[in-house]
């Protein structure tokens, strides 16, 4: 690109930016996650209860993992704080709650406020299988061995055996 084209990109640029308009300098790929998470940005309004409350539609189509407000008050003495209500998400709304200070909510009253509301991943469950007890470990008891004696061999003496000599005979 020549430096006169540069310049006159330069000047239509401050144009736009004098206009009001928002100047995009270049262009780069898109960086993070991918799947690129759903995201909602968004100026709203509503009238509060009185408690302080009232509910935000949003369009993620999946209950948000995280919603971020920010109070825009148009008088200064209007101020309020805001919050999300825990537990208030779901696929189509969540609650906001207006507060003067901790004990005093803005009840019936106008708030604006800005809101980013971030897609969580949808969830998945994957089934546990269901677990069977398993029965206790019996041991059988080992049959216990009797040992075996052998009768050792006799032996046959000569007082017994008949044999001369020694005997107590009578006779001649």
């Amino acid at each position: 690109m020549r430096t006169r084209e540069k310049a006159a990109l330069a000047v239509a640029g401050l144009a736009v930016a004098a206009a009001g308009g928002t100047v995009l300098a270049g262009t780069s790929g898109a960086v993070g996650p991918s799947p690129a998470p759903s995201v909602q940005a968004a100026e709203a309004s509503c009238v509060t209860d009185g408690a302080g409350m009232c509910t935000v539609q949003h369009a993620l189509g999946t209950v948000p993992a995280a919603v971020v407000v920010s109070a825009n008050t148009p008088g200064q003495f209007n101020a309020y704080m805001l919050n999300t209500v825990q537990g208030s998400y779901t696929a189509a709304t969540f609650q906001v709650r207006a507060m003067f200070n901790q004990t005093t909510p803005k009840a019936g009253g106008a708030i604006w406020f800005s809101f980013a509301a971030y897609g969580g991943a949808p969830v998945t469950t994957t089934p546990t299988p269901p677990t069977t007890p398993t029965p206790p470990k019996t041991t059988t008891p080992k049959p216990t061995t009797t040992p075996t004696t052998t009768p050792l061999p006799t032996t046959t003496s000569a007082e017994t055996s008949g044999a001369p000599g020694g005997g107590s005979g009578v006779g001649g």
